[in-house]
Formats: C-alpha cells, structure tokens, sequence
C-alpha cells in the first residue's frame, strides 16, 4: 500500500511538473505564432503594393527581426528603464495589470520552478501559516549594526502564477520534507494533495 502511494505521489508529481514546464511553451509558441500572423497581415499586402509582388516568408522575417530588435533595446540602457515605467504603469490598471503580470512571470522563468524556487515552506504570516516558497535570503544590517537573517518568500495567492513576495525573518520561515515538485502539486490542487504527515526539518 505505501510503496503503491509512494508510485501514485511520484506520477502525480512528474505530471504537475510536466505541466508546468509545457505550459509556458505552448503559451510562448502561441505569442509568437499571433505575432507573425499580425505582422505578416500587415507586411504581405505592402510588399505587394510596393514590389508588385508577394515575398515568400517576409511577415517571419519581420517578426525574428522585432523580437531581436526588442531584445537589444530593451533589455539595458535607458529604454529598459523606459520599460520598467511601462510596466508599473501596466501593473496598477485593473484585470490587465494581473494578466500582464501573470504571463510575464509564466515568460520568465515560473515554467522552471527548479530554478526559480530554492525550497518549499510554510511563512508564518500574521494571524495564519501559508505555503510558500523561497526564492531567496539575505543578511540585512540595520543602522545600529545589527544584522538579521531573512528571506524572500512567494506566497502564490491564486493557484502558482500570481502571488505576492514577502520577507521575513528566517525563524519565522518553516522548511519541511517536502519538495519544490511536492509544493507545486500542493497550490495546484489547492492543498488537496498535502500529505498526511510533513516532517519540519
């Protein structure tokens, strides 16, 4: 029976996880099939009106050359602070904001929690313990020299692409014998697949 549990929790697992690494493929693959769609709707009738002909592959070319293009503007220099202003001002409109800011996060990085999170725990927060998971820790030294140990904690708050990032101190910060894949599976079943018994470590 428990190795038969023990097989059933590592299927699910490896399925959630699966999940979760093709779904921002299928999500990136459909941005840019849009994208050259839109483009190529665009470039195909100019070209004919200026060439007099249709050019075979011009909307893909088009669409390689502005994601590049966006990559070395953006990515340093004054037009990516330009962007982080975009982006606040994108964040604090209603619905938009949140479905920006989900598919950013799915975009950057949230497809590979391997990477992104360091370990699943449960944050002491005020007035309730909620599962989390570590993406980083720092010493922070105050203006009288003393220092504290922290760490920065998404909490997601609706299944795993949209949460909140909290900081804490390392005691109030609960690591179990849980994985990041066991963590994964937990939000998005909305604790419905929390073991019965957790170790603290």
């Amino acid at each position: 029976m428990t190795a038969h549990r023990s097989l059933s929790r590592t299927i699910r697992n490896k399925f959630i996880a699966g999940l979760v690494i093709v779904i921002p493929i299928v999500l990136t693959v459909k941005a840019l099939w849009w994208l050259f769609t839109y483009v190529d709707s665009l470039a195909a009738p100019l070209a004919l009106r200026l060439l007099g002909r249709p050019i075979p592959g011009i909307g893909f070319i088009i669409t390689i050359a502005v994601v590049l293009l966006a990559g070395v503007l953006f990515s340093s220099g004054p037009l990516q602070r330009i962007l982080h202003w975009i982006e606040e001002l994108v964040d604090s409109i209603p619905v938009v904001g949140s479905v920006y800011g989900t598919t950013k996060k799915v975009l950057s990085g949230f497809g590979k929690p391997e990477s992104a999170f360091k370990r699943f725990v449960f944050a002491r927060l005020p007035g309730r313990t909620t599962p989390g998971f570590v993406t980083s820790t720092f010493r922070l030294t105050r203006a009288d020299n003393t220092s504290y140990d922290l760490c920065a904690v998404y909490v997601p708050t609706n299944h795993l692409y949209v949460g909140d990032v909290v900081v804490l101190p390392e005691e109030d910060v609960i690591d179990t014998d849980l994985s990041v894949e066991d963590g994964v599976s937990i939000i998005l079943s909305t604790g419905a697949s929390m073991p019965r018994s957790v170790v603290e470590k």
